[in-house]
């Protein structure tokens, strides 16, 4: 289904369709212009490129919230600085992503971590924003920004939280299997003033907020126990970040030249 056709849905519990549309970037005419990758160019190349240019460090993810619904936010690219103009449009729509956040917490609950946060066993979800915010506020995060990253479902083999997947022989693969339900990873961040923009502050302190759908877990092949984990790390985000007007589907294959079309003619 193309993005442009989806369903213009009212009443929705969670996110309505105009809230889960981001601003458009005060650079947006700039926003493909080109760039070289960390891979292709130094941070210094790139960034004197961006000032140029005015190519923003930010580009605009989609994410489906449900099969009816799609959710917008600016992400900030890694490796690249933040102009003046990335600032301010993530500033202005903070209360946006903030308040789908607030009711994604209500709904699900939200966990907390810093870096001697526990990950194991049951843990107690918050259920007001303002309680992560709080606590980030306590850890230095005054004037903080936002990194999101949705992570879907994985299942994979796991051995032990010790050994690595690729350290193991082929008949140990399957003692364990892990599980992470999808999830939202939320990540506090502040900004330092370099030549011409902004860079994320580092090295920050670890501060973010999951939103689990369910709960994550470990379950043995041989004893079928299992235990909840929040230190699996075993799901990988989902980045969607091209443009849906760029978004060219596969031509509908003409059903008139088939060999079935052709056998019921």
């Amino acid at each position: 289904m193309l993005y442009s056709k989806l369903p213009t849905v009212q009443n929705r519990a969670v996110m309505s369709p105009e809230e889960a549309s981001a601003p458009e970037h005060p650079l947006q005419a700039h926003l493909n212009l080109p760039l070289p990758s960390p891979e292709q160019g130094t941070i210094a190349e790139i960034r004197r490129i961006q000032l140029r240019d005015r190519i923003p460090g930010l580009v605009k993810r989609l994410l489906p919230f449900d099969g009816e619904l799609t959710w917008e936010y600016w992400w900030a690219v890694p490796g690249r600085m933040l102009l003046p103009e990335d600032v301010e449009l993530l500033n202005r729509d903070r209360p946006r992503v903030e308040t789908i956040l607030t009711k994604l917490i209500w709904l699900f609950g939200g966990y907390y971590f810093e870096q001697t946060s526990p990950r194991e066993g049951e843990l107690k979800p918050l259920h007001e924003w303002q309680q992560i915010v709080q606590r980030a506020n306590h850890l230095g995060f005054k004037n903080y920004l936002l990194d999101i990253d949705y992570l879907p479902i994985a299942i994979k083999p796991y051995n032990s939280l010790q050994t690595s997947l690729s350290n193991l022989p082929a008949e140990c693969i399957a003692e364990w299997v892990a599980v992470e339900p999808a999830h939202w990873h939320i990540e506090f961040f502040q900004l330092e003033p370099i030549n011409g923009g902004y860079d994320i502050q580092e090295p920050k302190p670890l501060c973010s907020c999951q939103i689990w759908t369910g709960k994550p877990f470990l379950r043995s092949c041989q004893t079928q126990d299992s235990a909840i984990r929040y230190d699996l790390f075993i799901s990988k985000p989902l980045d969607i970040t091209i443009p849906p007007w760029r978004y060219q589907p596969e031509p509908l294959r003409d059903e008139s030249n088939s060999l079935t079309s052709e056998v019921f003619q």
